[in-house]
């Protein structure tokens, strides 16, 4: 799948193999089959979490090119220790108003800089942020909803720590989630049965001026 020179293809990731006396399987009270593939999916979501924001588009294999290798369109702080609210309007008003007004424009960053945010206020101690209201609008960051993703750096030289833009134009291909494989003759010597998932995913961020993203004063 091809977009403008930027081709969407698909990466696998492996849960790796996990063996399971059979006797487990067989007396526990539990349906531990269920059980692993759950544990086996939240591994596998947390590998793809990682690669959205970390992949590099290098590697052996070949790791998926995401958000923080994506993201060219800068606004540097002028601390590597601190940022202030300016700083995150001078990014808001870096991405084109087009963008801005789009259904999923948002900020995302790591909890550790929600929390700096949260305690922010403007030139008259007004806050930065806004809670959300129950069962009516999201809390906001300077009016624009956001999201919160560990994989994102905290603040420190030259780190991209927060994102805005319309992330509608990050997609992401879902080939196939998590294939469950149940190897039972592999391990038969060991009367064990082994289980193994496989996730075949991609993205392209197929706009780069549509998200931009606030940098710590390099070093």
């Amino acid at each position: 799948m091809e977009f403008g020179s930027v081709i969407l293809g698909a990466k696998k990731l492996s849960s790796k193999i996990i063996r399971v006396s059979n006797e487990l399987l067989q007396d526990s009270g539990v349906n531990i089959e269920a059980y692993l593939a759950g544990r086996i999916a939240q591994r596998i979501g947390r590998g793809e979490a990682k690669y959205l924001i970390q992949g590099t588009g290098a590697g052996t294999p070949v790791q998926p090119k995401w958000l923080q290798a994506s993201v060219t369109g800068t606004v540097n702080t002028a601390s590597a220790t601190a940022f202030t609210w300016k700083e995150m309007n001078a990014l808001k008003h870096a991405v084109d108003p087009a963008y801005r007004s789009a259904p999923q424009v948002r900020w995302a960053f790591n909890d550790a800089t929600l929390q700096l945010v949260e305690e922010m206020g403007d030139n008259q101690g007004r806050p930065l942020w806004l809670p959300s209201i129950i069962g009516g609008a999201p809390a906001t960051v300077l009016n624009v909803p956001y999201v919160i993703d560990q994989g994102i750096a905290t603040l420190a030289a030259g780190k991209k720590f927060v994102y805005f833009g319309d992330f509608n134009r990050f997609i992401v291909r879902r080939v196939a989630y998590m294939t469950l494989k149940r190897l039972v003759e592999r391990y038969a010597e060991y009367d064990q049965t082994a289980f193994l998932a496989f996730h075949r995913f991609d993205c392209v961020l197929e706009d780069v001026a549509a998200i931009k993203v606030l940098v710590g004063k390099p070093a």
